[in-house]
């Protein structure tokens, strides 16, 4: 036996024929094509021609491959399903409409020769046994529905990246219904049992080998109606409230970052589980300081009697000022390293931290007065005595 399941619905099937193959057709053969081969075939296998024992049997079969296939609409619901043209006749007086199973086949993997694609996920495959063997109708499958995630993009400045913040949002989302809590039932009144599926929210019905179970169409597999609405929610269960949230902000962020706020999200009409709320981060840049990874990277601009004759400077830095001592002889280009002064890493790492490195840029004047000019003309003097 195969069990298979759909969308919200199960069908057990067994002992199926390949009409396609039964008229030696390919499945994707037009209405004309099955038209021209059945008449091939029947003229070739009625009784009154052909006298051999099994051409009866196999007129009947070449028959109902036409009554299903020569049929567009219950072409499409075999193709679909696998069900006959009488199956799916029984099945709608119960309530079950082969056509919803678009794009579902079956028998998409076997083939004449067998099953063409390899097997995944036992653990599913054994799971669909649960209802045919004495779990009863009562635990019919109901998927878990999950609200639709927000996103939206949030600008910050790049010390707030740096330093981490707190940050208040406004958003517009789909929250449970406060009148109903989600029941969308009127308060004060109660769903009532499915008198169709007897509170179940499965039909079942047998014909001969073949057991089919679906989705009862008159509850959507609740197994309960409901009377009376809430009028709140219009009977969706669902209130759109405007809220304001905080954001709490790790330090370490960075442009293209992104944070998840699970359940943060809108709430679904056919569930419990909301969605969550993704914040994609933009930083802005920053007049003095360079971001690297979690480096950060400056420049420090030294005149020339400092870069020769050495001192100390005020440097700005993440922390505020300090003041860093020059070694005399920097020449341009050359960087120094304050170690563990950069950014905060991410959660989990956040107890490290990246490097400051400072980079020494030389101003060379331009425009010179007599006596500066008097100074760099005696040095000029000293170095020529010099080499």
């Amino acid at each position: 036996m195969i069990l298979l399941r759909g969308f919200r619905s199960s069908l057990r099937l067994l002992n199926k024929k390949d009409y396609y193959k039964i008229l030696g057709i390919s499945s994707n053969a037009s209405q004309s094509d099955i038209k021209k081969a059945y008449f091939e075939l029947a003229k070739k296998y009625h009784p009154d021609v052909n006298k051999s024992l099994d051409a009866k049997a196999k007129f009947a079969e070449i028959n109902n491959a036409y009554e299903t296939l020569g049929d567009l609409e219950k072409r499409k619901a075999y193709d679909n399903t696998g069900m006959t043209g009488d199956e799916q006749e029984q099945a709608k007086a119960s309530g079950f409409n082969a056509s919803e199973f678009n794009g579902f086949n079956p028998f998409g993997n076997f083939t004449s020769k067998g099953f063409t694609n390899n097997f995944t996920g036992f653990q599913d495959i054994f799971s669909e046994f649960g209802d045919f063997f004495g779990q009863g109708a009562s635990n019919h499958d109901q998927s878990v529905y999950q609200g639709e995630d927000i996103v939206l993009t949030m600008e910050i400045s790049f010390l707030e990246a740096v330093n981490g913040v707190s940050k208040q949002i406004i958003l517009d989302k789909r929250t449970i219904c406060k009148a109903c809590k989600g029941t969308k039932v009127k308060p004060g009144s109660s769903p009532v049992k499915c008198d169709l599926c007897g509170g179940l929210g499965v039909i079942v019905f047998q014909k001969g080998p073949i057991t089919i179970q679906t989705t009862c169409k008159n509850c959507q597999g609740i197994g309960k109606i409901i009377k009376s609405f809430c009028t709140a929610c219009k009977g969706t269960g669902i209130a759109h409230e405007r809220h304001t949230d905080t954001v709490i902000v790790p330090p370490g962020i960075n442009t293209g970052s992104s944070l998840k706020i699970k359940g943060g999200g809108n709430f679904s009409e056919n569930g419990d589980n909301p969605g969550d709320l993704l914040i994609k981060f933009i930083v802005k840049p920053h007049p003095v300081f360079k971001r690297i990874g979690y480096d950060i990277h400056s420049e420090v601009s030294l005149s020339v009697s400092q870069a020769a004759l050495g001192g100390t400077i005020d440097v700005e830095t993440l922390a505020g000022n300090i003041k860093l001592k020059v070694e005399p002889g920097t020449n341009p280009g050359q960087t120094v390293k304050l170690a563990s002064q950069g950014i905060s890493h991410l959660p989990p790492h956040q107890t490290k931290k990246g490097d400051h490195y400072i980079k020494f840029t030389v101003v060379i004047p331009k425009h010179l007065t007599r006596e500066e000019r008097r100074l760099y003309e005696q040095l000029a003097k000293l170095n020529d005595e010099k080499s």
